[in-house]
């Protein structure tokens, strides 16, 4: 490895970390670059050999075994307390928070964040070969298995996915613990398609929502195994589907048997968008339900359930993943509509683009730079959180029950429901500027 050696702490300064109680059992092949603070590594952590650490905000707590099974490359991330990076083989991990008790099998993670398990019904966090991109949340007890890619994904407690998997620019939420046929799964095989024949990413999906999924109360979802999803997709709690299918548009509670495509062909001008109104509008629903958790983390998470320095830390990093998802699709969301600028044109030039869908396009693009000022902070949506769901919590935590997800198990009715009714509340604020200034 071509690297620069003054920049690692030396063989002496090692022993140091050794003498504080890190178990390093080859202080040879273990490199820690000197802006990692020697108190950053806690005393009871395993470094075994061939691990790299570098970056000022790396931290690792006490219990993470790193690097037990092949090399472990460090960047600015943060290993919460016995969690074991590289159980099945190497891990490169960069921007990454991984959250106490995770497991991490072998593969690559980049600016995600994993909250950490809270259950051991099953050994493993992520399997062999994992992918976390950018915008990245597992939270309590997401799992995925072997060769996944997600980027932009939120997984909700206990959801799963399986095997070879592509599952990019989705929310999953559904289920009700960790055993199984109790929790949210994806099917091996499954991708996510989340890149239009337009040449836009106006894709994103939502298995569930935010404003019920989040008191972890409703049916589960099932995406059978070699699904093809294009998105974007709303589906329901409760919804499930066949394998080997082909998925669009809306998924209602049972079982769904997908959709085939006519044989032949047909003239198509992938530059005149058609059904622009109803894409922004599922787009839109997505920035809703992603700003109703970006206070179920400020004003619940952090606020209210955090309990010691580590959990708040983990919490505000879930949260700056939220609001990463957040610019992430109104982004995506400024990009259609320049391109719907140019669809525009041409469809005033076709004659296969009906009347309605010209009229539709221009009301649109014009009432776009006002519905995109108005969705671009979450905070401004922010409502008061009610006092039955707060006390509920705080009760529970003054009788010594702390895990996140048996917490939220254990609410009351009144707290249930008066949290739910506050999240639908500023869901509906949110999809409410789009309606009153559509019909403008």
């Amino acid at each position: 490895m071509n690297e620069n050696i003054n920049s690692y702490y030396n063989f002496e300064q090692m022993r140091k970390f050794r003498e504080r109680g890190v178990i390093i059992p080859d202080l040879n092949s273990v490199r820690i670059g000197y802006e990692v603070a020697q108190e950053n590594i806690s005393a009871g952590s395993k470094l075994h050999p061939f691990v790299r650490i570098n970056g000022s905000k790396t931290e690792i707590h006490a219990g993470a075994n790193i690097g037990p099974s092949g090399p472990a490359t460090l960047d600015n991330s943060w290993i919460g307390e016995n969690a074991v990076v590289g159980s099945l083989g190497s891990v490169t991990l960069k921007d990454t928070v991984v959250g106490p008790e995770s497991i991490l099998g072998s593969g690559v993670a980049e600016q995600a964040v994993l909250l950490g398990k809270e259950s051991k019904v099953n050994n493993f966090s992520t399997g062999y070969g994992f992918r976390i991109r950018k915008g990245s949340l597992y939270e309590e007890d997401a799992s995925s298995a072997q060769h996944t890619d997600t980027k932009m994904t939120v997984l909700f407690p206990w959801t799963t996915l399986g095997s070879n998997i592509n599952f990019c620019d989705v929310l999953l939420a559904g289920g009700t613990g960790p055993e199984s046929g109790f929790f949210s799964e994806v099917g091996s095989g499954t991708i996510h398609f989340n890149f239009s024949i337009r040449g836009d990413k106006a894709t994103a999906s939502l298995f569930g929502d935010v404003s019920s999924g989040v008191f972890l109360d409703q049916q589960r979802l099932f995406i059978g195994g070699n699904n093809s999803l294009l998105g974007p997709i709303q589906a329901e709690f409760g919804s499930m589907t066949a394998a080997d299918v082909r998925i669009k548009g809306e998924l209602s509670a049972g079982l769904n048997f997908g959709h085939s495509l006519p044989k032949g062909k047909i003239d198509y001008d992938p530059r005149i968008f058609l059904g622009a109104m109803g894409i922004v509008k599922k787009q839109v629903n997505v920035l809703a339900e992603l700003t109703a958790l970006f206070h179920w983390y400020e004003q619940i998470r952090i606020s209210c359930i955090a309990q010691t320095t580590q959990q708040k830390f983990i919490y505000e990093s879930g949260l700056r993943i939220v609001k990463l998802n957040h610019q992430e699709r109104l982004c995506h969301l400024q990009s259609f509509m320049d391109a719907l600028d140019n669809s525009h044109s041409l469809s005033l030039k076709s004659e296969s683009v009906n009347k309605k869908e010209i009229a539709e396009q221009k009301h649109l693009l014009e009432r776009w730079p006002d519905i995109q000022k108005q969705l671009a902070v979450p905070a401004n949506f922010k409502l008061t959180v009610p006092n039955s769901l707060k006390n509920d919590i705080a009760k529970q935590q003054a009788q010594g029950k702390a895990t996140y997800t048996k917490l939220i198990q254990n609410l009351s009715h009144e707290g249930n429901q008066s949290g739910k009714k506050w999240l639908k509340s500023i869901t509906e604020n949110v999809r409410n500027i789009f309606v009153e200034e559509i019909r403008k």
